[in-house]
């Protein structure tokens, strides 16, 4: 289980810092309406999703078997899904243009 814990480190640790640019970049092009919650889940969606393949790539190279491999990336998918999920419950859409 150590070499599984290595690879989870590994990958949230770059997660968090890629997560980071990917939060700002995106916040920066289209920005987030919904206050801080929004801005958090924002955020953990990209870190999570960013976790992805250096997680995979450091599985591979500690040597985890592939059922452990697809398992624990299935489950950083579905965390992303989750917070988008609570993003999109947070976040306010935009008001519309009126056109007069």
């Amino acid at each position: 289980m150590g070499n599984w814990l290595l690879a989870v480190a590994i990958g949230a640790a770059v997660g968090v810092v890629v997560g980071l640019k990917i939060a700002r970049d995106s916040n920066a092009k289209l920005a987030v309406q919904g206050g801080a919650l929004a801005q958090l889940f924002h955020y953990l969606a990209s870190a999570s999703l960013s976790a992805l393949l250096p997680y995979v790539i450091a599985g591979v190279v500690v040597g985890l078997s592939f059922l452990a491999l697809i398992g624990t990336a299935v489950g950083f998918m579905a965390l992303t899904g989750l917070f988008l999920l609570l993003y999109a419950a947070f976040e306010r859409h935009p008001q519309a243009p009126s056109t007069q």
